[in-house]
């Protein structure tokens, strides 16, 4: 449910910000400069701050709205008596799990094992592949579009907000489609799918005509592709290696890792060359591609010699 409602809370921001995004024209006349801003501009606020405020007032309803489904959950009659209520009774109950939840767990690799380390390590480098791609597509993709491609305002907010809503959509279609399909048949179609999706927006640079058509393809294929892939894959080491808050915090500083450092190189490179856009995004997938594949063949590995029977 929190992946599904950032999903459209990502959706959303792009026709927020569009009524204040523009160029910034510069108008020649007789050796003298005039700017000119086709922007929105209310209250003498700039039009980012003006973006910022309304996301703002957004988070400021979100919380109020979080906080008041607490107190109706809790049965609490106030937000006051959520916070003051005496939670002793509540701390000395714990979940007392069954003999085929022990069981199961013992059954699994401990994460600090030798080779639940090695897989972890795989993951890790994965989560990292795919939280660069989520980099490109989410914060750099209207840039992409209106700055490089001379897309309108318009239609690159549109193209932004599909996208996300093509992965909150698909998102909610797998749901039911797990229990007859396995995590791993999931991620191999995720990893196809994202696969395409670069290789068309690689081609649209080069096509002289439908450029735009095979980037709108590729960008909507992307979003059928990143849709599901990070919980699949939690999914997946959860098989094989219990995902306690520590392995889960594991993932989590992989994704603040590579924003990091996926982020400002991928700017950079934008800026040099409009081509590295789609060949980063083709490069982070391949990569990823080779990670899962190693994961599956040392996972077999394991099987294979007796060192994992699960």
């Amino acid at each position: 449910m929190t992946n599904l409602t950032n999903m459209l809370g990502v959706a959303i921001g792009p026709q927020v910000a569009a009524p204040f995004v523009g160029h910034h024209r510069q108008l020649s006349y007789n050796g003298t400069v005039n700017g000119t801003l086709s922007t929105v501009q209310l209250w003498g606020l700039q039009p980012v701050q003006m973006t910022y405020l309304i996301v703002a007032l957004m988070d400021i309803g979100m919380a109020v709205i979080c906080l008041t489904t607490c107190a109706w959950s809790s049965h609490c009659s106030s937000l006051v008596e959520l916070f003051a209520r005496n939670t002793e009774e509540e701390d000395n109950l714990h979940l007392i799990p069954d003999s085929s939840d022990i069981s199961a767990q013992h059954s699994k690799l401990a994460p600090c094992s030798g080779m639940g380390c090695i897989l972890l390590m795989f993951t890790f480098l994965f989560f990292f592949m795919n939280a660069g791609r989520d980099v490109l597509l989410t914060g750099l993709l209207f840039t992409y579009l209106f700055e490089y491609l001379n897309w309108s305002v318009y239609a690159g907010t549109v193209l932004s907000t599909a996208f996300h809503l093509v992965c909150c959509v698909f998102a909610i279609m797998v749901v039911p489609v797990t229990r007859w399909v396995s995590p791993t048949q999931l991620i191999i179609f995720d990893l196809v799918t994202l696969f395409i999706s670069a290789v068309l927006m690689s081609v649209a640079l080069a096509a002289v005509v439908n450029g735009d058509i095979l980037t709108t393809l590729g960008v909507i294929l992307a979003g059928v592709g990143d849709s599901n892939i990070h919980p699949t894959v939690i999914t997946l080491v959860d098989e094989t290696i219990p995902v306690s808050a520590p392995v889960m915090a594991l993932f989590i500083s992989a994704f603040g890792l590579s924003l990091v450092v996926v982020g400002p190189v991928s700017g950079i490179s934008l800026h040099a060359n409009v081509i590295s856009f789609s060949l980063m995004q083709l490069a982070l997938t391949v990569a990823g591609v080779i990670l899962f594949l190693l994961y599956l063949l040392i996972l077999n590995w394991m099987k294979s010699s007796g060192r994992y029977s699960r």
